[in-house]
């Protein structure tokens, strides 16, 4: 059989078994293994209106230049293409608390300040922007590379057992499915930002190591100035906020790790008060972080952005 042929009939049989993500992997990863010389990428999509899976699968030619082909498989009695990305009136709430409904456009309206903080702004457009790349590029992981990104997962949030990690999981409302994705993602961007920083990193370093020094800040936003002058002559910043806080007269102090590059972004502020924690030499990691923020403001800069906040 054809490589196309075959294809074709991995994702007839999917369909009509219905068959789980997972499975459907495990026979690409088989079919990969059959035709080494093509690319292939498997995508899915889950339709909200029925909860009904539907695979899709890109097959790369080996040949420079030749181009991509996208295969499909609809059956008879699959959803009807109307029906398609519909949403039901359900998706258009955000949270429901003992049977409040708050919906999205309401939760925008309260949160309109937050909403307004360019950092918050910047998180979400990237966050597009990555996934974009990332799709752009079509790396998957393998199952060992995926096993060694959840294991280092879960190490770094101390989930060093089978029963934490899964108190973890329902704490998180995250099932099975959705930590794997997740687990996966973060690998993957990790993959993104070696490849666009590549070459430059011991480069950077080497250039300006003060520059990327790691600073452990305390970061308070007063209410006026008077507050702000009162905090910035304080002999220890972090305690007076916290006891601002405590007594219901100021917001709490913010704890954050930036480079010395980010330091005069992140004090920026007619009422801001920072103060320098503490002082780690510069490392591979965060002048690659420090590059990667870079190569996404440009990215961010020359993006279409439309947002879609209701009438909030």
């Amino acid at each position: 059989m054809t490589l196309l042929t075959e294809a074709v009939e991995l994702l007839r049989a999917a369909s009509a078994e219905k068959a789980g993500r997972a499975e459907v992997r495990t026979r690409v990863d088989g079919l990969r293994a059959r035709h080494p010389g093509a690319g292939l990428r498997l995508l899915w999509q889950r339709e909200e209106y029925d909860g009904s899976l539907h695979y899709d699968l890109l097959v790369r030619s080996p040949a420079a230049d030749a181009g991509v082909v996208s295969l499909s498989w609809c059956p008879d009695d699959a959803l009807p293409w109307p029906l398609r990305g519909v949403q039901r009136g359900a998706e258009m709430l955000l949270v429901r608390v003992d049977g409040f409904e708050l919906g999205v456009a309401d939760a925008i309206g309260f949160l309109d300040l937050l909403w307004r903080e360019a950092p918050l702004r910047d998180r979400l457009v990237d966050t597009c922007l990555v996934r974009l790349a990332l799709d752009a590029d079509g790396t998957e992981l393998d199952d060992a590379a995926l096993q060694e990104a959840a294991d280092a997962f879960r190490r770094a949030r101390g989930l060093l057992t089978l029963e934490d990690t899964r108190a973890w999981m329902a704490r998180e409302r995250l099932s099975d499915v959705q930590f794997e994705d997740l687990v996966a993602h973060q690998a993957l961007v990790a993959r993104l930002r070696e490849r666009i920083t590549a070459g430059r990193v011991d480069a950077e370093l080497a250039a300006d190591p003060g520059r990327y020094e790691q600073l452990r800040l305390v970061r308070v936003e007063a209410a006026d100035e008077a507050a702000a002058a009162r905090l910035a002559a304080a002999p220890d910043l972090l305690a007076a906020a916290v006891a601002d806080f405590a007594a219901g007269v100021g917001p709490a102090p913010v704890l954050m790790t930036v480079t010395r590059a980010d330091l005069e972004s992140v004090a920026a502020g007619r009422c801001v008060v920072t103060a320098v924690l503490g002082v780690r030499p510069a490392t591979r990691e965060a002048v690659s972080r420090r590059l990667f923020s870079e190569w996404l403001a440009e990215r961010r800069a020359a993006a279409r952005i439309e947002w879609n906040w209701g009438p909030a």
